[in-house]
């Protein structure tokens, strides 16, 4: 189970790191041929559009992995541990209900893309295919939300250590 966890973050942090190089490196390239050379290329904005569509869409999931995602906590802080306990496990099912029905509903728009054969405006790939990164998205979320679920469930933090363990 480790090692799928492992792989499952080797391949999130992979994604994130390659969609932004992907970006920075097409808007740089269209910068220096547009004031350089006064041309561009036509599909560089919507693959960078697109791009960063992914990289918002799987780094929703690496926030909550790395407990980097804007928390609200000023009342829960004022609660007892035992409250705050359940009202951690009441916004993770909320937040999974979420993801639940984010996933359906890409998941049909995608379908319906597949089903429609459009294809991208400037890029010559089908659009299903360059918005599946938003059923991936969904998916790695809810399973994010499922993980911290059950580190709340054992009183662990995220590299396994129980919370009355630590000092």
């Amino acid at each position: 189970m480790k090692a799928l966890r492992n792989a499952i973050n080797r391949i999130e942090e992979g994604l994130l790191a390659f969609l932004l190089a992907l970006m920075t490196l097409l808007t740089f390239i269209q910068v220096v041929l547009r004031y350089v050379f006064n041309t561009g290329l036509v599909w560089s904005l919507e693959a960078t559009t697109y791009s960063f569509a992914a990289l918002v869409l799987i780094g929703m999931s690496y926030g909550v992995r790395t407990k980097t995602h804007i928390a609200v906590d000023l009342f829960t802080r004022k609660m007892p541990k035992q409250v705050r306990h359940y009202v951690a496990l009441l916004a993770i099912i909320v937040c999974v209900v979420y993801a639940a029905m984010m996933l359906y509903g890409s998941a049909t728009f995608v379908n319906r893309l597949y089903m429609l054969g459009n294809h991208a405006r400037d890029i010559p790939l089908p659009k299903w295919l360059l918005t599946a990164t938003m059923p991936l998205g969904f998916t790695l979320l809810a399973y994010r939300f499922l993980e911290a679920g059950w580190h709340i469930l054992h009183g662990e933090d995220e590299e396994g250590a129980t919370q009355e363990g630590r000092s």
